[in-house]
């Protein structure tokens, strides 16, 4: 993890990168949202998008509190803080694939069911791995390439109905991608507003925007029947 250290003291104790923790906070508040309305829609669709975001909001806390603390309290916990991070964020990936997945397929009768399921196992298999590794960079590919699959499927359906909420979703997912390019090249506006900041008020939005895209999409009356 990158730090830069910017700082405020509060009641005697150091809490590094107070921007990043503000801006961790927005993505929660807005997932948290995002989650209780999606939960309102009660389809398999609406719950997992709704999971996947919440996921995301949860696991921002503990980033926030990893930049927060640093290793003030030991490289222990700041390591059991990191790994809960990165856990929390390859779950929610279970639900960005099985959203997109659901949507895709509610139309066919012979849907392979075990599919989600191995999903699931495989993702399983990775925590441990990640656990006894200490290697988060497959977290990061795998939350990559689900997050492009959704993409794609949305894309796939909007070009084939037009329908609304998937090009939402779409544009939403799409919007995501800045984050790794800002990340990336390091663009930031200030020392106290800086790369991390900017790409997460830009998470926000697409949590956002994928929320509306959602809620949109599991009004379809197929979708329904599917709780």
């Amino acid at each position: 993890m990158n730090f830069d250290y910017t700082y405020i003291t509060l009641f005697g104790y150091i809490i590094f990168e107070p921007m990043t923790i503000i801006t961790n906070l927005l993505i929660f508040m807005i997932s948290i949202f995002a989650f209780k309305n999606l939960r309102k829609c009660n389809t398999v669709y609406s719950n997992s998008m709704g999971w996947f975001l919440l996921l995301v909001g949860i696991s921002s806390c503990f980033g926030s509190t990893a930049h927060a603390i640093h290793y003030q309290a030991g490289e222990l916990f700041f390591n059991v803080i990191f790994y809960i991070m990165n856990a929390l964020s390859l779950i929610s990936v279970y639900f960005c694939f099985n959203a997109p997945y659901t949507y895709y397929n509610i139309h066919k009768t012979s849907k392979n069911k075990i599919i989600p399921f191995i999903v699931m196992a495989w993702i399983g298999a990775v925590l441990i791995y990640t656990l006894i590794q200490n290697n988060f960079l497959i977290v990061k590919i795998h939350a990559g390439i689900v997050l492009l699959y959704s993409f794609i499927t949305h894309l796939m359906i909007y070009i084939k109905t037009k329908e609304k909420g998937s090009g939402i979703v779409v544009f939403g997912i799409g919007f995501s991608f800045l984050s790794i390019i800002v990340h990336s090249l390091k663009f930031s506006i200030h020392e106290w507003f800086n790369y991390k900041d900017l790409a997460h008020v830009i998470i926000s939005v697409t949590i956002f925007y994928i929320y509306k895209g959602a809620k949109i999409v599991s009004a379809i009356p197929e979708l329904k029947r599917i709780i």
